[in-house]
């Protein structure tokens, strides 16, 4: 695998895992129409999730030091969707 293509996964990963823990919180939460408790409900689980990108990365064999751009990814789909709860709006963030 190239590096653009190594890259290409580790942006593909970070988004991944927190789009996952978004979903896991909502589904898992009976709170899921109260937006305040709803985001402290996703601070935990993407908490939760931020530890997870270095064994992603690893079992998808990409080299750790592309771990700040998974890191990168999943921040802002994370803000994205902490946006989206507290402005009743979800923005895809940019790529």
């Amino acid at each position: 695998m190239n590096t653009e293509d190594q890259t290409k996964l580790a942006r593909s990963i970070g988004r991944d895992v927190a789009q996952e823990r978004a979903l896991l919180a909502l589904i898992g939460s009976p709170r899921k129409n109260d937006p305040v408790a709803m985001q402290d409900v996703l601070k935990m689980n993407f908490e939760m999730g931020r530890t997870q990108i270095q064994s992603h990365l690893t079992k998808a064999g990409v080299p750790a030091d592309l771990y700040r751009t998974a890191e990168d990814e999943f921040r802002k789909v994370k803000d994205a969707i902490l946006d989206g709860v507290k402005n009743g709006k979800y923005q895809v963030p940019a790529r």
